[in-house]
This record gives C-alpha cells, sequence and structure tokens, in this order.
C-alpha cells in the first residue's frame, strides 16, 4: 500500500488505516526501536506509541517532502532514545536505593535521602514504594487511587527532580 493510500484510508475509516499502518510498518519499527531498547514490553510500548503519535499529528506529514517509512522511523528513533534515558535514570536511583548498604558509597546514600527528603512527599513517597518496597506502577496506582499512567507519569517527574536535587 503506498502512503498516499494509507493516509487516505486513515481519513475514511480509522481502524482500518491504523491497522494497514502496523501491519506494513510494526518490523521495521520495532527493529529500529531495537537499536536502543532490549527489554521486549519496552520495545513494544515505544512502537505503538509511534504510531499513536503519529496518527494523532498526522495533519503535520507532508508526503511531497518525505517517505512515511522514514517519518515513522524519526518518531519511533526519538521515543526509543526519550524511554533509554528514562530508563538509565530509573537504573541509576534503583540501584541507589536498591543495593546493601555496605557496597554503596555513603555520600551517594546521603545525597539520595537528601534528594527524596527535598521533594514533594506524593513524589517522594511513589519513589519510597517503587524503588524501596518493590511495587508496581500499577500496584501504587490501585494504592493511590491513580491510574498505571499517572502513576508512570508521576515516577518519571519524580525521578528527574530526585536527579537534579543530586546533582546539585
Amino acid at each position: 500500500m503506498t502512503d498516499w493510500e494509507l493516509l487516505e484510508l486513515l481519513e475514511a475509516d480509522p481502524g482500518l488505516g491504523i491497522l494497514a499502518l502496523i501491519e506494513q510498518y510494526t518490523d521495521l519499527l520495532s527493529y529500529v526501536v531495537s537499536l536502543r531498547l532490549r527489554n521486549p514490553l519496552d520495545i513494544q510500548e515505544c512502537v505503538q506509541d509511534t504510531f499513536t503519535d503519529f496518527y494523532l499529528s498526522r495533519k503535520n506529514f507532508n508526503p511531497e517532502k518525505g517517505t512515511l517509512s522514514a517519518y515513522l522511523v524519526a518518531i519511533a528513533r526519538h521515543k526509543a532514545v526519550y524511554r533509554y534515558r528514562e530508563l538509565q535514570k530509573d537504573w541509576k536511583l534503583s540501584i541507589a536505593a536498591g543495593v546493601p548498604e555496605e557496597t554503596i558509597d555513603m555520600e551517594e546514600r546521603t545525597a539520595l535521602e537528601h534528594a527524596l527528603s527535598r521533594l514533594p512527599e506524593s513524589d517522594a513517597k511513589i519513589l519510597r514504594l517503587k524503588y524501596y518496597e518493590g511495587y508496581t506502577a500499577k500496584e501504587i496506582g490501585e494504592m493511590l487511587g491513580l491510574t498505571h499512567e499517572a502513576v508512570k507519569k508521576r515516577i518519571q517527574r519524580a525521578l528527574k527532580k530526585a536527579m537534579t536535587l543530586m546533582e546539585e
């Protein structure tokens, strides 16, 4: 199916258009994202986010300036890089929070505790539930009456704040 045909199908029947888009480009986008990410769930999420972002901003795509595959690859790369950076931040904080006391630098632990104490209570609570107590975002959402996605977003924001505070 050509780019023009896909775009027309997306306008005429969004459900069928998305299915056709997914069928035609999932393998390519999965490959592109897998160059940066390793976890199959992260790869799948980035690919799905790519299709969602494209659909929501499809009016910005101009077939005269480039191909649909190149446009989707650019979105997927951006998503993968962003996700990779977020995972690196999560990893650094989880290492700092989860490693036994005797194996971690006390200065780093002190900086982490100081950063958590300077965060708003709701942010610190979510990070402690996630990294000290090992709850998933879904479980935290159920405890706090929030959606899974809201918890994930709050964790990302709180991690960003904590990392900034630790670097000060």
